[in-house]
């Protein structure tokens, strides 16, 4: 993945071609191998991901925990503080260290616009912005990602979030 990957999964930019093709390239293979004797084993085993949620049932919130779940990694669903929400505020430096400590990444869901950005200022690992909603610009891939001639479903939409995982965290 380009240098900028990672901050354009911050925002609503564009996947850039490069990344686009590597994303769609991962996708396919990822898609191929489920429901097999995988090539590609649990290549997110090991890696401890916080699903930080403000609505625990979440259908977004179910769907990336399944994602991350079935490549190995073990997913914590936090509740956001309620402070932490706020426009003007920040996690703080402790829980910031102990995020940092205990996760491989974080996943934001169903929290208010700005708070992964935020987030992403106080810790070192990746954040991903609402990575499950389907109006995420990674999912503008979903349609190389199925095979030619057939509409992308839920596989596609399953192993393109898992390809976003892969090639951030593998």
């Amino acid at each position: 993945m380009s240098p900028t990957f990672q901050r354009r999964l911050l925002s609503s930019s564009p996947i850039d071609a490069l990344d686009a093709r590597a994303l769609v390239a991962t996708a396919r293979a990822l898609r191929h191998s489920h429901g097999s004797a995988s090539p590609t084993g649990s290549p997110l085993r090991g890696k401890n991901i916080a699903l930080m949620c403000s609505v625990p049932g979440s259908d977004c919130a179910r769907d990336f925990d399944e994602a991350a779940s079935e490549l190995g990694a073990r997913v914590a669903r936090i509740e956001p503080e309620a402070d932490w929400l706020r426009d003007d505020s920040h996690v703080g430096r402790d829980a910031a260290r102990l995020l940092e400590h205990l996760y491989d990444a974080v996943d934001c869901e169903e929290v208010p616009r700005g708070f992964a950005q935020r987030l992403q200022e106080d810790v070192s690992v990746p954040v991903y912005d609402r990575l499950a909603r389907g109006d995420h610009p990674v999912f503008s891939l979903l349609p190389e990602v199925a095979d030619p001639g057939t509409a992308p479903g839920p596989e596609e939409r399953r192993a393109l979030l898992q390809a976003v995982l892969v090639r951030t965290l593998a």
